[in-house]
């Protein structure tokens, strides 16, 4: 396994071309300079935006045109940063683009009041009657607001508050990607050669089939977690009492209400989730006695997971050969998407490879005036081609959504952003299983696709659930001491886990994962994962199958962007959340996988 090199050191043809933004930074430096003055031209329009109909056109022209300039302003700097965060140009970068962020904000604080100042009847008649209504959808998300939105001064008091609040994530970034990875250990590889771990490599490692390299990984990285959890408790102590300041600023009954709000989403669809995540955990518990018995583990720990249970198939990709398999899987969804992809690949949408001070993980990112982007940490797994398909099926989503919605409605919402991601997954495994008769190879993939499962599902919940009861405890006046997150956390890991493992000597330090997941600084983003999975899910298994309409209500909802609420789009695509049937459905899937991997491994 090769070590992440200088950023200086990676080939061009394997990182993203940016000139679609910017063709040089000093070209964005002039842009900065240019937009500079965009705060102080907005502030101008204060208590003249609402006069007329034509007056508060002008005003909201005004704004997008200001809100597209910042954003591909601040998408270019922060992914400069993302390649290196130790890199002191992106830092400077990224500090100036989320200064002129927070301006832009703060210049525009009396904007929603003043609109809301506007008697309702008479809003709605400028918005259907008038060249408004290009500005329909947009004007009425703010309108949505109105029990929620304060005075101009107040609105001005929380741009600001922003600025102040935003260092939790930031510390919490440098702390995760720079500092931690910096001293972390090394250990032996399988064949005995030193190897520093890092973020790229840790998972890749846990999937290695030698058990006491995954014990050394395991040990050895969360060792040095543990060591930085006060630091880490109190980020995201702080990062808590943000949101829940927000929320309780808007008079919202709780955090999670208001991030529910924008995406129109009751409360009870995020603790049904939990609660049929619940009653499912037997099949996910019988999967691992499965693992645990054809491993043939006396005693099962949780740094086996991540382990192939079919240890005889060792599958080993490049970054081309994923992006083929990638193309493949998603033939079904026709030439465009096919021949728009394959170009992607080829123009450096993606950022292939781990390099010292990447940012880890992986994302899919850009704004409406660039190409979609791709940041990998491509290990050569199948883990990760799966994850660049992931990550590949976001970026046709916003490649569709900005090719067929105006810039106000081309940005989806977040509940709807991990339908398209999981469906190419899904179809990848599909697609691979396909290609094969071996049933060794056919085990691989089936254990392969319980683990997508297991990771989005079963894991994004336990994450959503554990999210719940941080904010539920500072709500109710405690304190995120790093005992209580070690024991809650630790909690949670056995109640989802069952009872295949030992939760004793090695799993003990599980109790400190907590601690590095970025998606707890998101304001309740995982549950997304876990509703996504089951809306891919049905899409899916629609397309397999060829169903009649299926592609083309598909490749409508990936065009549709914002322009409906989220729900809508879903229901439009044939899947309605707010009935149990999707998360159902999917759990049916996952307990006829465990069944055929479990016929396929019988002795």
């Amino acid at each position: 396994m090769k070590e992440p090199v200088k950023r200086s050191n990676v080939p061009v043809e394997d990182t993203w071309d940016l000139t679609s933004m910017y063709k040089t930074v000093e070209d964005w430096e002039n842009a900065m300079r240019t937009a500079s003055v965009l705060p102080e031209k907005l502030a101008a329009y204060h208590g003249k935006a609402v006069t007329s109909s034509d007056s508060l056109f002008t005003v909201v022209k005004a704004i997008l045109d200001a809100s597209r300039q910042v954003e591909k302003l601040y998408t270019y700097a922060h992914m400069i940063l993302d390649q290196d965060l130790s890199d002191p140009v992106g830092n400077e970068m990224h500090q100036k683009a989320m200064d002129l962020n927070t301006s832009l904000a703060t210049s525009l604080s009396w904007f929603n009041p003043e609109v809301l100042s506007v008697p309702e009847k008479i809003m709605v008649s400028w918005i259907n009657e008038t060249p408004l209504a290009t500005y329909k959808v947009w004007l009425k998300s703010i309108l949505r607001n109105r029990p929620y939105i304060l005075s101009a001064a107040e609105e001005r008091i929380m741009a600001l508050a922003s600025d102040a609040t935003r260092g939790f994530s930031g510390t919490f970034s440098k702390l995760n990607n720079v500092e931690i990875p910096a001293r972390l250990p090394e250990i032996s590889d399988e064949n005995e050669k030193r190897i520093k771990l890092s973020h790229g490599n840790f998972v890749p490692l846990l999937q290695g089939a030698d058990r006491r390299v995954r014990r050394d990984a395991f040990t050895g990285f969360y060792r040095e977690i543990r060591g930085n959890t006060e630091t880490l408790a109190s980020l995201l102590d702080g990062q808590v009492r943000t949101n829940i300041f927000r929320a309780k600023a808007r008079n919202y009954p709780s955090a999670l209400a208001a991030s529910l709000f924008s995406d129109r989403v009751n409360r009870k669809v995020y603790e049904a989730l939990i609660s049929s995540v619940h009653q499912s955990l037997p099949v996910m518990h019988r999967y691992y006695q499965i693992k645990k018995r054809v491993m043939g583990l006396k005693k099962m720990y949780l740094y086996d997971v991540y382990t192939p249970t079919v240890h005889d198939v060792d599958v080993k990709y490049t970054a081309r050969q994923g992006e083929e398999m990638t193309l493949s899987a998603v033939k079904p969804l026709g030439k465009l998407y096919v021949d728009t992809l394959r170009k992607g690949f080829k123009n450096r949408w993606t950022d292939r490879y781990e390099n010292i001070g990447k940012r880890s993980g992986a994302y899919s990112g850009g704004c409406y005036d660039s190409q979609p982007y791709m940041l990998l940490n491509f290990s050569g797994t199948l883990d990760s081609v799966f994850t660049m398909a992931h990550e590949a099926g976001h970026s046709m989503h916003s490649w569709f959504s900005r090719e067929n919605q105006p810039y106000q409605t081309s940005d989806y919402r977040i509940l709807v952003a991990e339908v398209a991601s999981i469906t190419n997954e899904m179809l990848l495994a599909n697609h691979l299983r396909s290609q094969t008769e071996d049933k060794d190879i056919i085990a691989y993939l089936i254990d392969s696709q319980i683990n997508d499962f297991r990771t989005t599902l079963f894991r994004q919940t336990m994450f959503a659930e554990f999210e719940m009861l941080i904010h539920a405890r500072v709500e109710d006046g405690g304190s995120l001491s790093t005992d209580w997150l070690n024991k809650t956390y630790f909690n949670l890991v056995k109640l989802y886990h069952g009872d295949a493992f030992e939760y004793k000597e090695e799993d003990l330090l599980i109790e400190a994962e907590w601690a590095r997941i970025p998606h707890f600084y998101y304001n309740f983003y995982v549950y997304k994962y876990a509703t996504g999975l089951a809306s891919a899910a049905s899409i899916s298994s629609r397309i397999i199958n060829g169903d009649e309409g299926v592609i083309e209500s598909y490749l409508n909802f990936l065009s549709s962007g914002g322009s409906k609420p989220p729900l809508e789009l879903l229901k439009d695509a044939g899947v309605d959340l707010e009935t149990p049937v999707p998360v159902e459905d999917a759990m049916n899937k996952l307990s006829g996988l465990v069944t055929d991997l479990e016929k396929l491994l019988e002795k």
